[in-house]
């Protein structure tokens, strides 16, 4: 009977330790590093296109989310510029207005563990990979006609993360 209770509090604590190392994967803080409409543009006219638009918008973009081990997530500075486009079709040119948000935007949530290494938190599941993850905003960004009349196109936004 010792025996069975042996191997039974071995198991238990063996799944504990497991737990607490995989969720410890995403304790800690992740910097925003990556904003993606998936198609490069030259936003700021300086000759260069990328598809990460933090090097094209000039607003603060030090978002920093910090996970807790009490599960509950948090960031002081979201990155949240408002982001009008829209498209010519007559040369298929895309026109940014871009207004960076004024003020400090915070946020605290709970988060929950999926799998080993899979996360959710505001019903957004993200799976760590390499000390990344990526936040896929589902057909968020909208592009307009000229006259910002009629919505023609809808891109997914992507969000990366990488652990300070």
């Amino acid at each position: 009977m010792s025996l069975i209770l042996a191997i039974c509090l071995v198991v238990l604590s063996s799944c504990s330790k497991e737990e607490a190392e995989n969720q410890s994967q995403v304790i800690g803080e992740w910097k925003l590093t990556n904003y993606s409409i998936g198609t490069a543009h030259d936003i700021n006219k300086d000759g260069w296109s990328h598809l990460n638009l933090l090097h094209e918008i000039d607003c603060d973009d030090s978002e920093i989310l910090k996970f807790e081990t009490t599960g509950v997530v948090s960031s002081n500075e979201t990155y949240n510029p408002t982001i009008q486009i829209s498209k010519s079709e007559v040369d298929n040119t895309y026109v940014f207005n871009i207004e960076c948000a004024e003020g400090i935007i915070s946020f605290a949530t709970s988060f929950n563990q999926i799998t080993s290494n899979t996360f959710q938190f505001n019903d957004k599941e993200f799976t760590i990979i390499n000390n990344t993850f990526n936040i896929v905003l589902v057909e968020d960004i909208k592009i307009y006609n000229v006259d910002f009349s009629q919505i023609i196109e809808t891109r997914d936004l992507v969000l990366t993360y990488t652990k300070l």
